[in-house]
């Protein structure tokens, strides 16, 4: 079998040819008998060993690495957590030698300016129903509700598509000419952080930039820089403030395990509202109109990997849970195998219903009484669309879905996962109550000006720890530097 072919091995099709050319790449990059005996148990340890050797240049070691984290998105399985660990080390100290490297003096930046200018390192911006990219604009916008601000730039990778240049205009089509709004495409302006800096101090924002991308750790020496968090990963490059839903007690824990250093959990702070359209709730669409009996007990799960994220243990006990429930169907929205999709409607027949795709998604989930999320870190923005068209939210304790429900919701284990939808499927009152208390929690959630004010206490907290790390100075000589050292330089 040739290395192109056991990487497709599982792959999710969409991403094939993504895959492919990073079957490319290592063939280019290694010997043959680096990636001979490659398989799924030993693929990240084999690829990580290779890494830590001294042979390899700093830029193929964070290539390699997001190479592997993109496998286990895209294919599997996960990455067992002390290679994960390992990887974190490795690139973590790849990126602090990359932001300690950079030439400059500490400078203190006026805390004024800070506040009113803003730049957005976001990644590609696809599609605005590609949850980072709406996102994205949407973090924007709730930026550009304050009046104060006068610079907002949004530095992305790519081109912008007809249908991202059309949300743009809707969220922030209103934004004064007289205020400084500019999008900046990495691969149109390669010397733009030349332009950024020649425009004054600003706070940088990291939303879905790519974890290794190495300008954010040239942005965290140039000034106070914020970071989004997600997917229960630890950051592996430093932010003055990282914020995410969960509660710091949880993010500590997941943190430490993944081996981050203690300051990088002493800079979170979570916040209990998040960027997003703040829209009505969809109108609902007729139940008959996607196959469904108008008396049906719905659950939906939904996602763009399917494939890879149901694991046996959920897809048994979703089977369970619906056969002997001749009310219930299971309906799953997202591409599937087409040996899963059948093993399914083989068990469960009319009960099993799988649309690949959905467009607009929050309409379809106006249908469903129970969102059923696979045992997966990610998952948030179908969630969140069930969550505001009034369906129930279920979760296992970790992914970014357990963090948009109030934790009397959250399961501890996959057999409590299941006794919770029995109850919801067998009791029509704790279901009202369920739906009733998560769309509340969903809406405070989604107000958008209790987020702006959560991002000005953020930015101004990311300038004061900007200016306590002496402005700017080496982040070997501050924030990693051991405690009696720092105390005596501060």
């Amino acid at each position: 079998m040739t290395l192109e072919d056991f990487l497709l091995e599982g792959a999710q099709p969409q991403y094939a040819d993504a895959v492919r050319t990073i079957a490319e790449r290592w063939s280019a990059l290694f010997a043959p008998q680096d990636l001979a005996s490659l398989n799924d148990e030993n693929l990240y340890a084999t690829l990580t060993t290779r890494l830590e050797g001294d042979d390899l240049d700093d830029a193929v070691r964070l290539l390699v690495a997001s190479d592997l984290s993109s496998l286990a998105w895209w294919r599997g399985p996960e990455v067992p957590p002390e290679v994960r660990t390992r990887l974190s080390r490795l690139t973590r100290s790849v990126l602090t030698r990359i932001s300690d490297g950079l030439d400059m003096a500490p400078r203190q930046l006026p805390a004024s300016r800070l506040r009113r200018a803003h730049v957005l390192f976001v990644g590609t911006l696809m599609d605005p129903a590609h949850s980072p990219s709406g996102g994205a604009i949407d973090y924007a916008a709730a930026l550009a509700l304050d009046p104060k601000v006068d610079r907002l730039e949004i530095v992305h990778s790519g081109d912008l598509t007809d249908p991202m240049r059309a949300y743009i205009r809707e969220r922030l089509g209103g934004f004064p000419a007289s205020r400084g709004l500019a999008f900046i495409s990495t691969v149109d302006n390669p010397d733009f952080l030349a332009g950024i800096l020649g425009r004054g101090p600003c706070t940088f924002h990291v939303w879905c930039e790519p974890a290794l991308s190495p300008v954010i750790s040239v942005a965290n020496r140039l000034g106070p820089t914020l970071m989004f968090t997600c997917a229960d990963e630890a950051p592996v490059q430093y932010a003055d403030v990282f914020w995410y839903y969960q509660t710091p007690e949880t993010i500590r824990a997941l943190w430490d395990v993944q081996g981050a250093p203690p300051a990088f959990a002493g800079n979170y702070v979570q916040s209990l509202s998040g960027p997003c359209l703040d829209s009505p709730p969809p109108e609902p669409i007729p139940r008959p109109e996607v196959g469904l009996d108008p008396d049906a007990f719905v659950i939906a799960t939904v996602g763009n990997r399917l494939g890879v994220e149901m694991d046996e243990a959920f897809i048994t006990g979703m089977e369970l849970a619906v056969r002997d429930q001749p009310n219930c169907v299971w309906m799953v929205v997202g591409g599937l195998p087409e040996y899963l999709s059948d093993a399914c409607r083989q068990v469960l027949g009319p009960r099993f219903l799988h649309i690949p795709y959905a467009s607009p998604l929050d309409r379809l989930m106006t249908t469903v009484d129970v969102f059923a999320n696979p045992f997966r870190r990610g998952g948030g923005n179908s969630a969140n669309l069930a969550l505001g068209a009034g369906a129930a939210v279920l979760s296992l304790k970790f992914g970014d879905v357990s963090a948009l429900i109030p934790e009397s919701f959250i399961a501890e284990t996959p057999e409590e996962y299941f006794r919770y939808l029995s109850f919801l499927i067998e009791s029509p009152e704790l279901l009202s109550a369920v739906k009733a208390e998560q769309f509340q929690h969903n809406a405070r959630m989604r107000d958008q000006k209790a987020f702006l004010a959560n991002l000005q206490k953020m930015v101004r907290l990311a300038g004061e720890r900007y200016a306590a790390r002496q402005g700017g100075a080496r982040l070997s000589d501050t924030v990693f530097a051991p405690r009696g050292v720092l105390a005596a330089a501060i």
